[in-house]
């Protein structure tokens, strides 16, 4: 996924690479990067907000609910992105949205769905945000919701299950739909509305689950695992199995989008005791020839979401015991780790990158605890955001 969805990554080729030691791998200065904080909108609590910018399109904003917990973040540009969460409220749902023009240093209050968020992976309600543009946006998880006013206002649109994952970039929207029965179709739509069709070219109803990091987009290109087969388009308008394939008993856990032609794909298998076994691939041609680049560490066994936020930069998302981001300078020979949180293996709900320097990523969930982390040096420090 890519600029327009924060999601670059596995969104449409995520940016940001990270300090290189000499010898290729991406490290901290002790290996573990040090988190400061940055004051958002709202301090003590969040009760105040910070001034409405004029000229952003999009209501004017309030303040930033007190208690506010993250679980989704997107971004449409370096500046301006949403936060979806929730705060302690006396009338549910207290699903609330944030909104940042400023890159993340300030924050306020927008309408949200009225809906309440999930409370764990899979059970009725919202579990992530994205917007295509400043105006159209789409919050989902058991039920898909939807504005084109920048949040002013939000509808329900119904599809025929659970929206697993979904990702927009060049003006399309692309959503794994989930049926009760454990099939899996791809729908597709305008960014500023429209009717949702099953995508013409990709199977429909393929057994199996969707979930972040199932759609990756880069511009009008887009590759998207179904059945655990990767399917690839250029334009949106053919689309190809590719012939890549995991080793036996590994599982394609997402890809990642440098560019139309440079891509990535992790394969995982024999999860047991905090550790799996991974595999990375890497394409110049996208996607129609993959090699095999190298083998990402075993640490981590939930999630293990890819980005690659620069050619030869590459993170991954995962966690057990702990949760951290494992990263590699040098296409994948060799990883290093940046981020460890000693936080009891809490996890990631979301994570990605906007722009070569700028990432987010989103620790833990609403009902156990969440806090969100941003990078303005492509990786090299992270830091905890107040909203």
């Amino acid at each position: 996924m890519q600029l327009p969805a924060l999601w670059s990554r596995r969104l449409a080729g995520a940016a940001g690479p990270v300090r290189v030691a000499a010898a290729g791998v991406a490290l901290a200065s002790a290996g573990v990067l040090a988190l400061a904080t940055v004051a958002g909108a709202a301090t003590g609590g969040g009760a105040a907000a910070a001034a409405p910018t004029r000229g952003v399109p999009g209501p004017a904003g309030g303040p930033v609910p007190p208690g506010f917990r993250p679980v989704s973040v997107t971004f449409v540009s370096a500046s301006e992105g949403w936060v979806l969460g929730t705060a302690p409220c006396a009338h549910r749902p207290c699903t609330s949205v944030v909104r940042t023009v400023d890159g993340g240093r300030s924050w306020t209050g927008t309408p949200a769905p009225r809906f309440p968020l999930a409370p764990w992976a899979g059970q009725r309600g919202l579990s992530s945000i994205r917007f295509a543009d400043p105006l159209d946006g789409f919050a989902f998880g058991s039920q898909l919701w939807v504005t084109h006013n920048g949040g002013a206002t939000w509808h329900h649109v119904r599809l025929p299950g659970r929206i697993g994952d979904l990702e927009t970039s060049a003006g399309t929207v692309y959503a794994a739909v989930v049926t009760r029965r454990g099939r899996v179709t791809v729908y597709e739509n305008g960014a500023g509305g429209g009717r949702w069709i099953p995508v013409p070219g990709l199977p429909a109803g393929v057994p199996g689950y969707a979930a972040l990091g199932t759609i990756t987009l880069h511009g009008t290109a887009a590759w998207i695992i179904l059945g655990n087969r990767l399917y690839a388009t250029r334009a949106g308008r053919f689309w190809t199995e590719e012939p890549v394939r995991c080793p036996r008993d590994f599982q394609m856990a997402s890809a990642g989008a440098f560019s139309a032609r440079r891509v990535t794909l992790l394969c995982v298998g024999g999860p047991a005791a905090g550790s799996a076994s991974k595999i990375h691939y890497s394409s110049r041609d996208g996607g129609a020839r993959f090699r095999r680049a190298g083998v990402p560490p075993a640490g981590g066994d939930q999630l293990d979401l890819l980005a690659q936020p620069a050619a030869r930069h590459i993170f991954i998302a995962t966690s057990s015991g702990a949760t951290w981001l494992d990263v590699s300078g040098n296409g994948g020979r060799t990883w290093g780790e940046t981020l460890r949180l000693f936080d009891g293996g809490l996890g990631w709900s979301d994570f990605g990158f906007t722009t070569p320097g700028q990432g987010v990523a989103i620790e833990g969930d609403p009902v156990l605890g969440s806090r969100m982390y941003m990078t303005w040096d492509a990786g090299r420090t992270w830091h905890q955001i107040r909203f």
